[in-house]
C-alpha cells in the first residue's frame, strides 16, 4: 500500500463515517471518532513519526521502498516468519494434502 492509497483509505473512512453524525448519534461515539480522526489526520499529515504494520499472513502486500531498492530502505523493515496454527487453519492449509505434489516435486530433482 502506498502513501497515496492510504490517504484515499482514510478518506474513504471520513466520507462513510462523517455522514452517520446525525443527530441520533451518541456524544461519546462522536467524540471518539472525531478523535481518532484528528490523530489520523496528524499522521498523514506527518507531524508525529508513526509506523505502519501490515501481518499479510499470505504475502499478498506489497510496499515499494522509497529508494531504488529495498536494502537501500532504511525505512522500510521487511521479516518473515512462519504463519500460527490458527492462521494455517483459516486458511484450510492445516488440512491440505500436498503428498502427490510432493512426490512430483521430488521426482523432478
Amino acid at each position: 500500500m502506498n502513501f497515496t492509497k492510504l490517504k484515499f483509505a482514510c478518506a474513504a473512512l471520513e466520507r462513510v463515517h462523517g455522514f452517520t453524525f446525525g443527530d441520533s448519534l451518541e456524544e461519546g461515539r462522536k467524540e471518539k471518532w472525531l478523535d481518532f480522526n484528528a490523530r489520523l489526520n496528524k499522521l498523514l499529515r506527518l507531524e508525529e513519526p508513526w509506523t505502519l504494520i501490515l501481518d499479510d499472513a499470505l504475502a499478498n502486500s506489497f510496499v515499494a521502498p522509497i529508494t531504488d531498492d529495498f536494502e537501500n530502505d532504511s525505512q522500510l523493515k521487511v521479516e518473515e516468519y512462519e504463519r500460527s496454527w490458527e492462521q494455517n487453519e483459516e486458511f484450510g492449509i492445516n488440512d491440505m494434502d500436498t503428498s502427490s505434489a510432493d512426490a512430483a516435486y521430488n521426482n523432478m530433482n
